[in-house]
């Protein structure tokens, strides 16, 4: 155990104490919520509902139970994190004004989107549990029956189990490394701003995820929701006391005329107008802690709305972070020699040199650790749904809720551990594999017999595939090398616009072939069919063809 008198010191220990009551207090809401669901059991009141958590689909959507504010608020907690502390303004510092401008957008915008995605996907299927499942449904499990042929004409590998099995792939991918990069960065903040050892530093993370585990196995998502409105409404405030604070003490020199690269007129601030939006519209539509919200609120207006309301507040407060950090280098109160994950914390600084010494630190450290909390509850969730849509499915809920600490009880331990500074690399591989799968999970959620006809799962994957392979092949040609080529395109091409255009082309054009492929297949198929000699026989195949779903001819693609 690490040695306690490191974390003596008078700044170092409000740090401690300050993040653990705000945390706690988040967590006993939670218990008090359910306590109260215990006494309410039956209500149609919130606290009601909590208690009524009885089966895995009450667990991991809490369907139609959240209302527009009660989203909002989450839709905004589970976006932001402790990254946004660091990131927008480690961005800004070179991509300039430009750059920071498209990142807020990107982190706001995605928001929108999923809502009217999400809005299709549950006029298409009001009774999926996650994406998996949806696609899961959506290519043939309801079509299914006893001796019909499968996929690629294989009776043991049932429609729609490859696209459902590989979003599921992707989403894990995704969910995992946006969970670990919560845990890297709040034990980063310890260890640079608050001057703890690595030892002691792990504490903080290690404490945040036994207490979100913890609320997150007791009520499954709608405890996580409730949580979400604390968090937000926390976080927030402390994000106006520090822009009060910086507008009233900011005592930097006057800057001096923006240059080119500082508006962001340069290759990083052109290529964010593309790369951004893209890649993080990709990883939210790969995200099970969003699409969960999709099931959870009342109606598609109130998913609608409360998109709208919490994108304006992402937008604003990822800006303001970006800014805060771009203003300190920009002013020349902060230095380059600085830790760049400190660009932000160097103003609430009385030394200027990111350590923590002022009350406004602390609070700036109390709103990072706030963010944080509502982002790993929300991504434990999501991880949770898509393991249990899939691998679960049919099980008690106690199947469910042993998972939730399966799964997130060894994630926290790796995000404890320096180890998992390896793993924030992995970002760009994510980001990259979601954009090459985006195009297809766009065209899957369409509504109404003609795309259920002709896009089929054989063209989904097909796109998946066709833009990993597509983005590949460009990054050999880039660099003239097979291995250079693949960490190019998956680790070093430092989010450029034409990596990223050619993973989503490609694999738009692989999706378009497939549906070409299947439209052809069906011509064909038509074709060759003769008029049967068996009068009743083909009464019997007209009335089969005219109860069958649109979807069916998927069942042989």
């Amino acid at each position: 155990m690490a040695d306690v008198t490191e974390v003596t010191g008078g700044w170092t220990a409000a740090a401690f104490i300050v993040v653990f009551v705000l945390m706690s207090a988040c967590a006993v809401y939670s218990l008090v919520a359910t306590w109260l669901a215990n006494r309410n059991q039956g209500t149609e009141s919130a606290a009601g509902y909590a208690t009524n958590v009885k089966t895995t689909e009450d667990f991991i959507t809490a369907r139609s139970k959240v209302d527009v504010w009660k989203m909002a608020f989450s839709l905004y907690a589970s976006v932001l994190g402790s990254w946004v502390i660091t990131s927008p303004a480690i961005y800004a510092s070179y991509a300039g004004l430009l750059g920071l401008a498209a990142y807020a957008f990107a982190c706001g915008a995605p928001l929108c989107v999923i809502a009217w995605c999400g809005g299709l996907a549950r006029q298409a299927d009001s009774e999926a549990t996650s994406l998996p499942d949806f696609l899961l449904r959506r290519f043939g499990l309801r079509i299914y029956s006893e001796g019909s042929k499968g996929l690629f004409g294989l009776s043991w590998l049932k429609p729609g189990q490859l696209a459902a099995t590989w979003s599921a792939l992707v989403a894990l991918f995704v969910m995992g490394v946006a969970l670990l990069a919560e845990y890297a960065t709040l034990g980063t903040l310890f260890r640079s701003f608050v001057g703890c050892s690595s030892g002691v530093a792990a504490i903080p993370t290690i404490f945040m995820a036994l207490l979100t585990i913890g609320y997150t196995v007791m009520g499954g998502l709608y405890i996580s929701i409730l949580t979400d409105r604390i968090q937000a409404i926390v976080s927030f405030v402390l994000v106006v006391f520090l822009a009060i604070y910086l507008a009233a003490d900011f005592d930097g020199e006057t800057p001096t005329p923006l240059t080119a690269d500082q508006k962001g007129f340069n290759f990083y601030g052109h290529s964010s107008l593309f790369t951004m939006p893209m890649s993080l519209v990709a990883s939210t539509m790969y995200s099970e802690a969003l699409w969960q919200r999709v099931w959870a609120a009342e109606d598609e207006l109130a998913l609608k709305k409360a998109s709208v309301i919490s994108c304006v507040f992402v937008i604003l407060v990822v800006f303001f972070f970006g800014f805060v950090g771009f203003l300190g280098l920009w002013s020349g109160k902060v230095g380059w020699e600085l830790d760049p994950n400190l660009y932000f914390f160097a103003l609430f600084s009385e030394s200027n040199s990111g350590i923590l010494d002022s009350f406004a630190g602390l609070m700036a450290l109390s709103c990072a650790a706030m963010l944080s909390e509502g982002a790993a509850d929300s991504l434990q969730n999501g991880i949770t749904a898509t393991l249990s849509s899939t691998l679960l499915k049919g099980k008690p809920l106690s199947w469910t809720r042993a998972l939730v600490l399966v799964v997130n009880i060894p994630l926290a331990i790796i995000g404890s551990t320096s180890w998992v500074n390896n793993v924030l690399n992995l970002f760009l591989m994510s980001n990259m594999i979601s954009v090459a799968c985006l195009f297809p999970l766009l065209c899957a959620v369409i509504p109404g017999d003609l795309a259920k006809t002709y896009l089929t799962e054989g063209a989904v994957l097909l796109g998946c595939v066709g833009g990993i392979v597509g983005s590949c092949i460009f990054g050999i040609d880039q660099t003239g090398n097979f291995s250079d080529g693949l960490d190019m395109t998956f680790m070093d091409n430092g989010y450029a616009w034409d990596y990223f255009l050619c993973a989503f082309l490609s694999s738009a054009g692989c999706t378009i072939v497939g549906v070409i492929l299947s439209v052809a297949y069906k011509i064909f198929k038509n074709r060759g069919q003769l008029p049967s000699s068996n009068p009743e026989a083909e009464s019997n195949n007209t009335a089969d063809t005219a109860n069958a779903s649109p979807a069916s001819d998927d069942i042989a693609l």
